[in-house]
């Protein structure tokens, strides 16, 4: 079920050295009102809160939902995309590749708006029912960048469940540390293109995600200072 919340952007200037200045687009605000809660049929959903400033907590406990925002981002003026996580606990071995098997501590999403000239027959076919049920500006394709117990960093993996309109690059997997804010920074733009061919020039939404129906357990995570920057 989707609901649907204001959307609120804070531009910010961050100075690098005197005299340079970088524009910044913050996603993250202090309250969950400008987010989308987006659930599944028949499954528990996870409980998301605000954990200090511009940070957004996620308890995960044979649980599975979203959250997402509306943005609009020129990715011509910022085509980078950072953001900071952290996990409580060590991941569950799962298999992203795998319907009932595919569980992670935690994934952040960028979206793209839906383009009828890039779009292949099978989007194209199943876009009036997505239209019906999500309305028009129902994003098309997406990145999820997922911390996860399968692969190896930058891996591109296909989404089971939507195939290749959700790509999933692996931003983290097991080894990676637990309990330690990591920062993370992507070329969105050049990651868009290694995977479906083409420049995008817009994003749509951001949502964040965590997975823990299938293994099950009770897991945190915590994703602060998401922002798009020019390079």
């Amino acid at each position: 079920m989707i609901s649907k919340f204001g959307v609120f952007l804070y531009v910010a200037v961050l100075w690098i050295s005197p005299g340079v200045a970088k524009e910044t687009v913050f996603v993250l605000d202090h309250t969950l009102k400008a987010w989308d809660k987006i659930t599944f049929d028949n499954k528990k959903p996870n409980r998301f809160g605000i954990c200090g400033a511009g940070c957004i907590e996620v308890e995960t406990a044979a649980s599975v939902s979203m959250i997402s925002k509306p943005v609009s981002i020129d990715l011509a003026k910022y085509p980078v995309f950072s953001w900071e996580w952290k996990i409580d606990s060590p991941v569950a071995i799962s298999d992203l590749t795998v319907k009932g098997k595919d569980d992670r501590s935690v994934a952040v999403y960028v979206a793209f708006p839906y383009d009828p000239d890039k779009a292949s027959f099978s989007e194209k076919i199943s876009r009036t029912m997505i239209e019906i049920f999500q309305g028009s500006d129902a994003p098309g394709r997406s990145i999820s960048y997922v911390w996860g117990g399968y692969g190896s960093p930058a891996d591109v993996v296909e989404s089971p469940y939507y195939g290749a309109v959700n790509a999933m690059i692996i931003g983290r997997n097991q080894s990676a540390p637990v309990g330690d804010w990591i920062f993370e920074k992507m070329d969105l733009v050049a990651d868009h293109k290694r995977i479906y061919g083409y420049v995008p020039s817009t994003v749509s939404h951001v949502s964040i995600s965590a997975d823990s129906d299938d293994i099950g357990g009770q897991r945190r995570s915590f994703v602060r200072n998401i922002e798009f920057s020019a390079k």
